[in-house]
């Protein structure tokens, strides 16, 4: 699996700007999305923490760190203040928005991301992560990884060994 990932999604917190994918590719070598399945979820909040914890690891590979999160930007900016987070956390919220709904995601089969979906189609459950490699102007998608389960998602340490390998 590998292909073109672009986005442009505005961040929530104190930042309140918004995030590219040709402004991550153009300074990093690849990108860590987490995506976040939804805003009352603990496994997400965990995993955005443990990813914030290690970004100095992945900034030290030139690797950047970002969370998608399918709801508003009030949402991601409370998400950044509310949990400490280092790294943007984007707003990708016109599926949800659009689609009226509140269900978790996954578990009726559509997407709850729009700029994400690509990525979001390629792992089994949410919350999960997507490599992107960002070497070239247009960054593609690489690796794609949920959990076996809705309770699972790999560990920060597990997707840098992903990076290091394909990156």
């Amino acid at each position: 699996m590998e292909w073109i990932v672009r986005f442009d999604c505005p961040a929530g917190g104190p930042d309140h700007g918004t995030v590219t994918s040709d402004d991550l590719a153009a300074e990093f070598d690849a990108v860590v999305v987490v995506l976040l399945r939804d805003h009352f979820c603990q496994l997400s909040r965990e995993r955005a923490q443990a990813y914030s914890d290690a970004v100095g690891v992945f900034g030290d590979e030139n690797v950047a760190v970002v969370a998608a999160l399918p709801d508003t930007v009030d949402r991601a900016g409370y998400w950044r203040e509310r949990y400490d987070l280092v790294f943007p956390v984007l707003a990708d919220s016109t599926a949800h928005a659009s689609s009226g709904d509140t269900g978790t995601a996954m578990t009726d089969g559509t997407t709850r991301f729009d700029d994400f979906a690509d990525v979001e189609t390629g792992v089994d459950s949410l919350p999960a992560v997507g490599v992107l490699n960002a070497e070239s102007s247009m960054p593609r998608l690489v690796h794609a990884e949920g959990g076996e389960t809705i309770q699972e998602c790999p560990e920060p340490e597990e997707t840098l060994a992903v990076v290091r390998e394909l990156v």
